[in-house]
């Protein structure tokens, strides 16, 4: 029995700073709690420690300029650079081979005047859709070079909210573009679209250039962790509720049911700042209770896979993978 190809997203992760904290202008959660503007770097090493556990496989984000507030290279805000780098290194030795590691673009917060390197007065998202596959391209290549100088083999991208989704035709030659110039791979990715309610949903080829193409990977699941980040209500109960919605104990429930029954691939889908919940790590535990309810109920019938590994497949047989019919229209 061929195994269905299963996946995990990982959104917004960076070195110390929430970019939830920047995105909430009142720094408040919906039911009024301080939102925590840092991360510690032992919530990243109990995350390592989860998907090592399920031997979870995916895409995990680096936003390399978080808010603007300088790089991972030369520094983020009043961060201690031995933070920093330590939680570099840790993505480096334990997430990357694993997880697909990409630029969530540069900032996920206000875009930026690469020229000046001046906050614009929109933010990534709006700026994009008022750009073309020219000014598109040089802004992916210096959130692709950051991660390169930092020490990452990054060859896709993910959108922070919807960027390039209204301007796809210039968008994805620009991503495509933009990773050949800094690592000179032919092949790439990008996570830009999800599909939860698109029945046998699997990623396809979204551009094709000569030798070169780009792989869209969507998500199949919502995040289920992002509801205790909006309530509050981080009980044993509400934790296992969660769960079940990716999927139920016995296996026969939640999304991840929903979407292999489909004839689709489960990628799974959840936020950094939703896992750490903040500060309670509520999120967190939630994927390891479906990290053992999958390897329980699912480890003949599913395979985890990184992102690299399924643009590998996927451009082994690009035909099998043609842009779903609800594009097409």
């Amino acid at each position: 029995m061929n195994k269905v190809p299963m996946s995990f997203i990982i959104d917004d992760p960076a070195p110390v700073y929430s970019t939830f904290y920047v995105h909430r202008k009142n720094h408040l959660t919906d039911y009024g709690e301080p939102i925590l503007e840092k991360f510690p770097n032992s919530f990243l090493f109990d995350f390592c420690d989860i998907v090592e556990k399920h031997n979870m496989k995916g895409k995990f984000s680096v936003v390399p300029m978080v808010a603007n507030q300088g790089d991972i290279i030369n520094g983020l805000g009043d961060a201690p650079m031995e933070e920093i780098n330590e939680w570099l290194d840790t993505v480096k030795e334990r997430i990357a081979p694993r997880f697909a590691i990409g630029p969530e673009m540069l900032t996920h917060a206000a875009a930026i005047d690469l020229e000046t390197g001046k906050d614009l007065d929109v933010n990534e998202h709006e700026w994009s859709m008022m750009q073309t596959e020219e000014t598109l391209t040089p802004y992916i290549k210096k959130a692709l070079s950051l991660l390169k100088e930092a020490g990452f083999d990054a060859y896709g991208v993910t959108s922070p909210w919807r960027f390039g989704i209204d301007v796809e035709d210039e968008y994805y030659p620009s991503i495509s573009k933009a990773v050949y110039a800094v690592t000179g791979k032919k092949n790439s990715w990008v996570f830009c679209r999800g599909l939860r309610e698109l029945p046998d949903a699997k990623p396809w080829v979204a551009f094709e250039d000569g030798d070169r193409c780009l792989v869209s990977i969507p998500a199949t699941t919502y995040d289920r962790c992002w509801t205790m980040l909006c309530t509050g209500d981080v009980s044993e109960k509400n934790i296992l509720a969660c769960a079940d919605m990716y999927i139920t104990e016995d296996g026969k429930g939640g999304d991840i049911i929903d979407v292999l029954e489909s004839g689709g691939w489960p990628i799974m889908i959840s936020h950094w700042q939703s896992m750490y919940t903040n500060g309670t790590s509520a999120g967190l535990r939630v994927i390891d209770i479906v990290g053992e309810r999958i390897k329980k109920n699912l480890s003949d019938r599913v395979e985890w896979m990184s992102f690299g590994e399924i643009l590998e497949k996927v451009v082994r047989d690009k035909e099998a993978f043609p842009i779903p019919k609800v594009f097409n229209v």
